[in-house]
């Protein structure tokens, strides 16, 4: 069993009150896996833990805590981590790893592509205004604007 300060330890984060607000985002996931310790302590097990990591893991790639709970809560291993969860009377959804990884690789990709694309938009748009700032100062322009009408 971890405590939020095992638990910020663990996942690298700098705050207690970031792990609190990870597992109230995969809180319905994670139910069967947290548990009430001394002094109203908040516990939670290794099959939780291994949901909170993922949800890490899908942040650091570049989603919010939200969509990250959200391709979690969407993929179809996630019923492995408390099988007891699901309706017995309805087929546990069986994803092929191999297709949850390509989707992640992809989605990975795809997010350092725009990351690229964004850095290259904003240094050309400095430059475009460092080009126009050159010679003139901000009053010019306005100048000639209401010298013309």
């Amino acid at each position: 069993m971890y405590t939020i300060n095992d638990l910020r330890k663990l996942l690298g984060l700098s705050t207690a009150n970031q792990v609190r607000n990870r597992i109230e985002a995969v809180k319905d996931l994670i139910a069967a896996e947290l548990r009430r310790g001394p002094n109203n302590q908040i516990l939670v097990t290794d099959a939780g833990l291994s949901v909170l990591r993922r949800l890490q893991e899908l942040y650091d790639s570049g989603l919010t805590i939200t969509q990250a709970s959200d391709v979690l809560r969407a993929s179809g291993d996630i019923n492995a981590i408390n099988p007891n969860q699901g309706s017995p009377g309805l087929a546990q959804n069986r994803a092929e790893p191999s297709a949850n990884e390509a989707l992640i690789a992809a989605l990975r990709d795809e997010i350092a592509f725009l990351r690229e694309r964004v850095a290259y938009l904003e240094a050309r748009l400095a430059q475009q205004r460092e080009e126009r700032r050159v010679g003139r100062e901000w009053w010019e322009e306005l100048k000639e604007e209401t010298d013309g009408a």
